[in-house]
């Protein structure tokens, strides 16, 4: 064999590798644009969508393919505690693209509803079934959201990116449903279509390295369990503002308990009302006791650094949320706002979804405020003695689970979890430094401390 043959073969093997790798729409002809083109998509699981729609009295439509189809299994006990006390419908049909929804919309009752909100997700099908190109998907999932912009013009519209898919970031797929996405940001990103909201989700599945976990997907296209959590968390402030269902309790505000805790916040306030605060500590008595339990550790790592404590002793989301409303925050201007709070949302029963809607509400009250300054949420930590702290730890880490779900979307936000620091390798919380199991000791406060200090220096160097 000549030397002249190797880069003949090594040519050809590069040509059939590509011709493999890419993906099965990549050689369509961009001329014939099936998304766009109804195409029926009839039968049984159909016919019982029109029959629910027949009777009226919906309030929530949820649009798509089998990824919203599931929701009646893989998702099922998720769909049960978001919206099993609401008027919903399913309108999710396995295998659909864009085409089919089109149909669907053309051959249902959709004049015998009028929801207050509607979910789009579709497009992966297109592109996976090796139908269309990202370029054609895209006029297709707009037709579909134009078509419900009309048929419901009070309603508003909640357009889902397309979730990622292969394992990898390489996957010819995950680029092709990146790039349906791009196009929609560019479409409806931002407010450009009015009572359209597009919402990108991507981030919440995949690891920092761009990996999708198989807990999460474990087909690497349709999400578990514990995906639909985070799928229903990021909806959720949404859903809740267009169907008007707020949960009163955690997110709106709510008078300080008793009168200590009233003169505490007008103390607070006081310190505030002279413009130097440049860090500011925001929760309930695990922040409040950096003053008490944590005092030396409080000057070793704060003393310095002209920061205000406004933790208070008891304040659940609602309290906090009263309090920045009504303390002179902005006249600080400060680098950096830290809050921990919700752990006594959940411990007096309310439900981890409503404590995660207590944060964004308080972190929206906070960016308002204070729109330059960098506000670092800190996941809640452990909680709970060996013999109830399964119960009581599950419902901190589905808080926990909902909280980047639910601050999507904020600009400057960091979400920071130091629990790990506070358990043992067996997931025990650790007595040395949470002696009642759940606030900090001394040592408890130094640990605290030091994780952080990093991030305040680097915020006050900017």
């Amino acid at each position: 064999m000549t030397k002249q043959t190797f880069p003949l073969l090594g040519l050809l093997a590069l040509g059939l590798f590509a011709l493999a790798a890419a993906p099965a729409w990549a050689h369509l002809d961009s001329g014939q644009n099936t998304a766009i083109v109804p195409a029926a998509c009839d039968g049984a699981r159909f016919q019982n969508q029109c029959r629910q729609m027949e009777k009226g009295d919906i309030d929530l439509l949820m649009v798509g393919d089998s990824i919203t189809e599931f929701w009646e299994t893989a998702g099922r006990d998720i769909w049960d505690q978001f919206y099993g006390a609401r008027k919903v419908l399913n309108f999710g049909v396995s295998g659909e693209r864009t085409e089919h929804i089109l149909w669907r919309i053309d051959h249902a009752p959709m004049d015998k509803i009028s929801p207050k909100m509607v979910v789009v997700m579709i497009g992966t099908n297109n592109v996976g079934h090796g139908t269309n190109t990202p370029e054609q998907t895209l006029p297709g999932i707009e037709m579909i959201v134009e078509r419900f912009r009309a048929l419901y013009p009070e309603a508003k519209i909640l357009l889902m990116g397309v979730f990622p898919r292969g394992a990898a970031a390489s996957d010819p797929l995950r680029r092709a449903a990146a790039a349906i996405n791009e196009g929609l940001e560019a479409r409806y990103g931002g407010g450009r279509a009015d009572n359209v909201a597009y919402l990108d989700i991507a981030s919440l599945f995949l690891t920092p390295e761009g990996f999708l976990p198989a807990e999460l997907m474990p087909d690497f296209l349709h999400p578990s369990a514990a995906g639909y959590q985070l799928w229903a968390a990021a909806m959720e402030p949404y859903i809740t503002e267009a169907l008007g269902d707020i949960p009163f309790d955690a997110t709106q505000g709510g008078y300080p308990e008793g009168a200590w805790q009233l003169a505490r916040h007008r103390a607070k306030c006081q310190e505030l009302e002279s413009g130097d605060a440049r860090i500011l500590l925001v929760g309930d008595s695990i922040t409040h006791f950096w003053e008490e339990a944590g005092r030396p550790a409080w000057e070793r790592y704060y003393g310095d650094k002209n920061a205000v404590n406004l933790g208070v002793s008891g304040d659940k989301t609602e309290n906090v949320l009263w309090r920045v409303a009504n303390a002179p925050i902005e006249k600080s201007r400060p680098k950096g706002i830290f809050l921990l709070i919700g752990v006594n949302n959940v411990s007096v029963g309310r439900r981890p979804i409503d404590a995660a809607l207590g944060v964004r509400a308080i972190v929206e009250a906070l960016r308002a405020k204070c729109p330059d300054s960098a506000i670092i949420v800190q996941k809640v930590f452990p909680w709970g003695s060996a013999e109830d702290r399964p119960r009581k730890q599950d419902l901190v880490d589905t808080l926990n689970r909902m909280i980047p779900a639910m601050l999507l979307g904020i600009d400057n936000v960091r979400i920071v979890d130091l629990t790990g620091r506070f358990v043992s390798a067996e997931g025990n919380i650790i007595p040395e430094m949470m002696p009642d199991l759940t606030h900090p000791n001394l040592f408890g406060y130094e640990v605290w401390g030091s994780a952080m200090d990093q991030t305040v220096r680097e915020l006050l160097a900017e």
